[in-house]
Formats: C-alpha cells, sequence, structure tokens
C-alpha cells in the first residue's frame, strides 16, 4: 500500500512539473499603477498571440519545447504592451 501511494505521489509531482505556467502577477514598466481592465485585455491578446507558433509548428517540436516558446511569446508580448512580470 505505502508503495502504491509512493508511486502516486511520484506521477502527479512529475505530471506537475512537465508544464511551464504563465506569470500571474504583473507590473507596469514606467511605475504607473495597473488599470485591471487594460490589464485582462492584454492577457488575453498576448494569449492568443502566444498560441499561434504552436498551430503553425504543427507538432514538429516536442511538447515541452512548444510550451516553453508559448510562455516565452506570451511574456514577449506583454513586455511589448509595458508589463514586466514579478515574482509572487
Amino acid at each position: 500500500m505505502r508503495v502504491l501511494l509512493f508511486v502516486l505521489i511520484l506521477i502527479m509531482l512529475g505530471a506537475c512539473a512537465g508544464e511551464p505556467k504563465l506569470p500571474t502577477a504583473w507590473a507596469r514598466a514606467d511605475g504607473h499603477p495597473i488599470n485591471s481592465g487594460l490589464l485582462g485585455i492584454d492577457s488575453l491578446d498576448c494569449k492568443d498571440e502566444a498560441q499561434k507558433p504552436d498551430r503553425a509548428a504543427g507538432g514538429d517540436a516536442e511538447k515541452g519545447g512548444k510550451s516553453h516558446a508559448m510562455v516565452d511569446n506570451f511574456v514577449g508580448c506583454m513586455r511589448e504592451r509595458g508589463y514586466v512580470p514579478i515574482k509572487s
């Protein structure tokens, strides 16, 4: 029973560690306060743009590489709009 529990825990940890997560906390690069409505719009637009290269790749890249590329594209798009990710 303990072995089964241990194996299940390892599988769950591996599944969580495999996918990179998008940043959720942002600050304005210019120091101005964040307009939450505009942040939501910008975030949705950047998520949509970040997924475009994944569709264009057509599955040629391995899954982990595509996920990291999507996160990089998302963060780059948000930086272009004046946001910087912050650690929470």
